[in-house]
């Protein structure tokens, strides 16, 4: 763990993915339907080493070591279910 500040780039592929698994799923930025407005820092990440200006200054170290995503825009929570199910215990 870093101890604050600095850019972050995961060591491995596993690393990676559990670190967009919690950030970039989880946010409003990232979007596949519309492919003008989605985001493309894990993809500049991917493609760029963490020296190079391409690379994103999002991915960074916070105070406490952890990497955060700073663009990170929390989501609205949503009901995971399927819109065409009928509900079985609705109010009436």
């Amino acid at each position: 763990m870093v101890e604050g500040g600095g850019t972050y780039r995961p060591s491995n592929g596993t690393e990676g993915d559990i670190f967009m698994s919690y950030w970039c799923e989880n946010c409003l930025l990232f979007n596949f339907e519309e492919p003008d407005k989605a985001c493309d820092i894990n993809l500049r990440a991917m493609a760029h080493s963490i020296g190079e200006n391409a690379y994103p200054a999002e991915w960074q170290y916070n105070n406490g070591g952890e990497p955060v995503c700073t663009a990170f825009a929390e989501d609205e929570p949503h009901e995971l279910r399927c819109p065409n199910t009928s509900d079985m215990f609705y109010e009436e």
